[in-house]
């Protein structure tokens, strides 16, 4: 797999408990150079500790032809980052893991993303978060 094809902007949801039908939307900005990954995430705000609608975080992180991990670092809210472990699915275009907050088994859900092509725009992403969200 070429893992410079996974820049660009890929569309998700993570779920906070097995019941969980309908997840929290993100979407996220990727920049992969060689196996080195960087990016930002715009998701739904769920914490009632803040007032804002949507928070943005920070993504960096490692990735093989296996598999991605990264570090999520949200930006003007004070909680702890949440670690991401995925595995590829349909050619490359589709991750699915899980996620967790401090040790695994402290809290953690799954998570899963779909690849939305290289030249999506902030506009389109922010919108999908917008229409995902209830």
């Amino acid at each position: 797999m070429d893992l410079t094809k996974l820049s660009g902007v890929w569309s998700g949801k993570y779920w906070l408990e097995p019941a969980d039908h309908e997840g929290v939307p993100f979407s996220v900005w990727l920049t992969v150079d060689r196996d080195r990954l960087t990016g930002s995430i715009l998701e739904k705000n769920i914490f009632e500790t803040c007032n804002f609608p949507q928070l943005e975080s920070d993504v960096r992180g490692h990735v093989t032809c296996d598999e991605i991990v990264f570090l999520k670092t949200y930006r003007g809210f004070d909680h702890e980052p949440a670690y991401y472990e995925g595995a590829f699915a349909r050619g490359g275009r589709q991750i699915i893991g899980r996620w967790y907050f401090d040790w695994p088994d402290e809290v953690s859900g799954r998570f899963e993303m779909h690849y939305k092509g290289a030249k999506a725009n902030i506009g389109q992403a922010a919108s999908n978060v917008t229409k995902l969200t209830p």
